[in-house]
């Protein structure tokens, strides 16, 4: 674990630095591959920008509201710049909220939208799960296997790089699907579906996920939601070659 890292001279929070580094990266991929299905580049980047600062700023306020008693006294301190002092559950909907109407007023709401931001969302995710490792966050079960990492005095599973694991090979799968002639929303779904998947058999490794009725409840929902996604991938509509008229002799 490293919760606190040295850039420049200057002590950083390893975490939310890692989750920073995932979403510039994810946006500027998702940017990049947009012209793949004709859309905007710019645009895209756009509501990533603006949708990333309003939520940081609701997420601010949201924290600011709730522990306000710890800035009453110095109440320009909640104006301090800083990634840690955060609500993610005011944040992450003003962010999508202004992200979303950007992208409508930009003409990008198509189904060819979630294509293209799957390989940015799925580089935010291992920002996320690499936040996740740094902090000593998502406990495996203790394990004596060679690549265990000691988090909290044992050796347990690194359930955050299993986690980057499969997400490099949906991202990259991804790039490369985008370049087929696929029905617009084929490489979100099938991305969904193999995350739901692997979150089924990685969350088999964790040893904090919630428990219900003797089933992991992240595990239940993983199949719920590959299943629906792969029902959902079976109905779009794929082109099919046309059939080859025979003649009646034949």
């Amino acid at each position: 674990m490293a919760p606190i890292i040295q850039v420049f001279g200057f002590s950083v929070q390893a975490g939310p630095l890692a989750t920073l580094v995932g979403f510039v990266a994810g946006l500027w991929l998702s940017s990049r591959l947009a012209a793949l299905r004709r859309l905007d580049g710019g645009a895209i980047n756009d509501a990533g920008f603006y949708g990333a600062v309003a939520g940081l700023i609701a997420a601010r306020a949201g924290y600011v509201v709730v522990h306000w008693p710890a800035y009453a006294a110095e109440p320009l301190s909640a104006l301090m710049p800083g990634l840690t002092a955060l609500l993610p559950w005011t944040g992450w909907p003003a962010g999508l909220a202004v992200a979303g109407w950007i992208a409508w007023r930009k003409g990008l709401l198509r189904a060819d939208l979630l294509d293209v931001l799957t390989p940015g969302v799925a580089l935010l995710g291992m920002g996320l799960a690499g936040a996740a490792l740094l902090n000593g966050e998502s406990l495996g079960q203790p394990t004596t296997l060679p690549w265990a990492v000691m988090i909290w005095g044992e050796n347990r599973h690194p359930v955050p790089v299993y986690e980057l694991a499969a997400l490099a090979v949906i991202a990259l799968g991804c790039v490369r699907l985008l370049g087929w002639d696929l029905p617009a929303g084929a490489v979100g779904l099938g991305a969904l579906a193999a995350y739901a998947f692997a979150r089924v058999v990685i969350d088999g490794f964790r040893a904090d996920a919630p428990v219900l009725a003797g089933l992991r409840v992240t595990q239940m929902a993983g199949v719920v939601v590959c299943a629906t996604a792969l029902w959902m991938l079976g109905e779009l509509p794929y082109a099919h070659a046309p059939e080859i008229e025979r003649d009646a002799g034949d």
